[in-house]
């Protein structure tokens, strides 16, 4: 009875998804639940909404005059004008910014539920346990959990490996298309294609014993005994397609191809964190810190990385590639924390097909037989005390990521002092803002007002080191020279605004007689400068 039931349940699966919509209910309640509180996690997520609204009003901006010490005043390129585009509708919901969470988390939900559909698609064994192991991973919940591009990005990523491997060309062209649009990231398109090239060729060849002038060879040659590159380079050269396609018939051509240089060399891949303060997600994850915040992903990546090893020449391409986009996306979450985002669904992605390719070939059991006894019993024990562990911490990381949500910025941030600022300055006033992150809030509240810095420091230091230096000092209190002349005559404004945070900045105005408080609240003070020539 208990057979027929089992079999009845899984025709009806089959027929009509009962685990897809599991899944789907299971994220969806989940980031929900995470983001039911009136709050953001992080100021750029008060720029996106800003974004979505002046593109739901019909404006592409060319320029950026909100930022007067950049070069983004007079060239700017929206990088994610495609995310901005999703975002768009739910803008217009009666309360924006509760749009804005309602579509971070439908987007997170759909990521997940594509990830879902790959393991469906490649038969992996047991994909519900590793959607959950990406579920309860802190790190990936919470950045799955910012109003950022990510998200759908990875989404993008996960069904075009999927056109890559089957040779769905036009589905291809149109995700790398539309990726250039999206997110800064698109390169991983392209080394998505290099990288899958390559592996079809050295897992060919590590099965076949050949001499290195061979090989040479029959990579150039693109065919050899069966072994088949054409597939492979024919969507590699989709891919650069679709990306040239999207970089040229761009909105935003062809200045975009400078920003994005600027984009994801100098901010994403060499980063200036030794000479300026950039922002906390550029800095280096502590490897002791990321196991710790990650212990789930560790153990699976480790265990993985010896499964794959035992078996190498028995495991797919697929696991060779999502293996070696695993590690290079540990690696460089140690360099900068932000990658974490790629890392742990890289890592789950690899364990899923890892383990699936040693099942498939009866892998499992041979490795069971060969540790013997002893072996197999302190593994056993060893992995009773682990997922007592995982089960213990895991209510716990995700309260932990709910809290970080819950203690994040107000949907209220710099609301006050954004409508006196438009109520009592002139329309196109600069207002010095001492931090550069306050800029989306004050941003999102008042485009009457522009503002000297902000969305990363990187853009006006670029813009101007030497002044940029100005502004740090003056901003810690410790001005180069006297701060009045510093902006009457450098930064050219008379009005600066600083948080609560900025005490020293806000005992040397005080102090000042040329220098006064004209608006404070629970979050902003806003000082005038009254001997502006």
């Amino acid at each position: 009875m208990l057979e027929n039931f089992i079999v009845r349940l899984r025709f009806l699966n089959q027929r009509y998804f009962f685990d897809y919509f599991l899944v789907i209910v299971m994220a969806l309640g989940l980031f929900a639940w995470l983001q039911a509180s009136p709050t953001l996690p992080e100021p750029d997520s008060f720029y996106h909404a800003k974004m979505a609204q002046l593109i739901s009003r019909g404006e592409i901006l060319h320029q950026f005059p909100w930022l007067a010490a950049t070069a983004l005043k007079d060239d700017f390129t929206d990088h994610h004008f495609l995310y901005h585009l999703l975002l768009a509708p739910f803008i217009w919901l009666p309360q924006p910014l509760i749009g804005l969470k309602l579509a971070t988390v439908i987007f997170a939900a759909l990521l997940v539920a594509v990830i879902y559909w790959l393991f469906k698609k490649f038969q992996i064994k047991w994909p519900f346990i590793f959607i959950i192991f990406l579920l309860t991973s802190e790190p990936w919940l919470f950045r799955a959990s910012l109003v950022k591009a990510p998200a759908v990005f990875l989404a993008f990523f996960v069904v075009a490996f999927y056109a890559l491997s089957h040779q769905k060309k036009f589905l291809l062209f149109l995700l790398s298309f539309g990726v250039a649009w999206l997110y800064a990231g698109w390169p991983l398109f392209l080394l998505l294609g290099i990288l899958y090239l390559f592996v079809n060729y050295a897992v060919g060849k590590l099965r076949r014993r050949q001499s290195l002038f061979l090989k040479l060879k029959d990579f150039l040659l693109l065919s050899e005994n069966g072994l088949n590159l054409k597939g492979p380079l024919r969507g590699l050269v989709v891919i650069v397609s679709g990306l040239a396609a999207g970089l040229l018939i761009n909105p935003y051509f062809p200045n975009n191809l400078v920003f994005f240089w600027q984009q994801f060399v100098k901010i994403a891949v060499i980063n200036f964190q030794s000479v300026i303060g950039v922002g906390g997600e550029w800095y280096p994850y502590g490897f002791i810190q990321l196991l710790a915040d990650a212990p789930l992903a560790a153990s699976l990546l480790l265990a993985s990385l010896f499964v794959f090893a035992a078996t190498f020449r028995k495991q797919s391409i697929y696991s060779w590639l999502w293996g070696i986009f695993s590690l290079l996306f540990f690696l460089l979450t140690l360099k900068s924390r932000r990658y974490v985002e790629l890392y742990l669904p890289f890592t789950v992605i690899f364990a899923a097909f890892a383990w699936s390719d040693v099942w498939r070939q009866g892998g499992v059991a041979l490795l069971w037989r060969a540790l013997g006894r002893l072996w197999r019993f302190i593994f056993l024990v060893l992995l009773s005390l682990a997922a007592v562990g995982f089960l213990i911490n895991i209510p716990r990381d995700v309260v932990k990521v709910k809290n970080d949500i819950k203690h994040g910025l107000s949907l209220e941030h710099y609301h006050q002092v954004s409508d006196w600022l438009k109520a009592n300055t002139t329309p196109g006033t600069t207002i010095i803002n001492a931090d550069w992150d306050d800029f989306p809030a004050l941003f999102y509240y008042n485009e009457q007002n522009f503002y000297l810095t902000g969305l990363d420091p990187t853009f006006m230091y670029q813009f101007d080191p030497r002044l940029y230096q100005q502004y740090v000092q003056l901003t810690l209190g410790r001005p180069l020279s006297d701060p009045g002349y510093v902006l009457a005559n450098q930064l050219k404004t008379s009005y600066i605004l600083l948080d609560n945070q900025h005490q020293s900045l806000e005992r040397l105005l005080s102090a000042r007689a040329d220098f006064r408080l004209i608006y404070a609240d629970d979050e902003a003070r806003v000082f005038i400068f009254n001997d502006l020539k």
